[in-house]
């Protein structure tokens, strides 16, 4: 099987496959590269998400979660900035490898998370509908870490029987992991789970389709490295901006500053879809 670091972005989704273990080196040059990648998609998918709920006659509601951040910055948020894609990656990504330690361990946090998410589904309330979400967010980890321990024990113990499923399976396994890191974002518009909101979770979706691709070419330290530079610098400009309303002079200037660093972000990220043949068709 000819291995993802042969592929372009668009070939490797043809035929997705696990991690072998031998990585390429990324610099950070590239990965700003691939930051404006999943801000170019993103954005493009936001547009079409919005479009159709208008066509449909559907509101659009406002992304509580996000809204929530970016109105109240505090110590709490940016710790939750920081945790939060870490445990993201872990949970979405981490097992596409044919590593068994690996592949064992992000069994276990995909098992916890799923598991969180069908308790929340059978009590019938929505995951983020919390008074204080970044301290309901990091009280949850505390939880998660241990649970997932466990889970990861039971899968290392089970191994034999679940292993050979996964390498057989793994393309349809990558998709819907994939599918699932985006679904679960609807509960960020407090809400619940609703059908039509799959909509409005398109850009997570297409940056989960680059983040595989960087996981699996590039290894998950740098799938982690790609996540938190595209979140931080989404709540960079937010934070900016809300605050240059209230506040003039230093945060003015950070807003702006702010605001041309995502221009950039955005115009690398179009010439990176075509570098190095990004988009290349198989």
């Amino acid at each position: 099987m000819e291995t993802p670091r042969a592929r372009s972005l668009l070939q490797y989704w043809r035929h997705p496959c696990l991690a072998d273990g031998q990585f390429e080196p990324l610099g950070w040059y590239e990965l700003a590269g691939w930051v404006g990648v999943m801000l170019v998609l993103s954005f493009i998918a936001s547009g079409i998400g919005a479009a159709v709920l208008h066509l449909s006659g559907h509101a659009l509601p406002p992304d509580t979660f996000i809204l929530r951040i970016a109105r109240h910055p505090s110590w709490r948020f940016a710790a939750l900035l920081l945790i939060a894609p870490v445990l993201e990656e872990w949970t979405f990504r981490a097992f596409m490898t044919r590593g068994p330690r690996m592949m064992t361990a992000g069994i276990g946090f995909l098992g916890t998370v799923v598991l969180g998410l069908i308790v929340h589904a059978l009590r019938g309330s929505p995951v983020m509908q919390q008074h204080d979400i970044a301290r309901a967010y990091l009280l949850n980890v505390l939880v998660i870490m241990p649970v997932a321990g466990v889970f990861a024990a039971l899968a290392w113990w089970l191994r034999r029987r679940w292993q050979p499923l996964l390498l057989l399976h793994a393309p349809w396994a990558i998709v819907l992991a994939t599918l699932l890191f985006a679904g679960v974002h609807e509960f960020n518009f407090d809400l619940g789970a609703k059908i039509w909101l799959l909509w409005l979770t398109l850009p997570q979706l297409m940056a989960g389709i680059v983040l595989v691709y960087v996981r699996v070419r590039h290894g998950l330290r740098w799938s982690i490295a790609l996540h938190l530079a595209f979140d931080w610098l989404l709540i960079s400009v937010a934070w900016t901006t809300f605050a240059a309303k209230t506040h003039s002079g230093v945060f003015e200037v950070a807003a702006v500053l702010a605001r041309l660093l995502l221009l950039g972000a955005l115009l690398w990220g179009l010439v990176s879809l075509f570098r190095r043949g990004v988009l290349r068709p198989a």
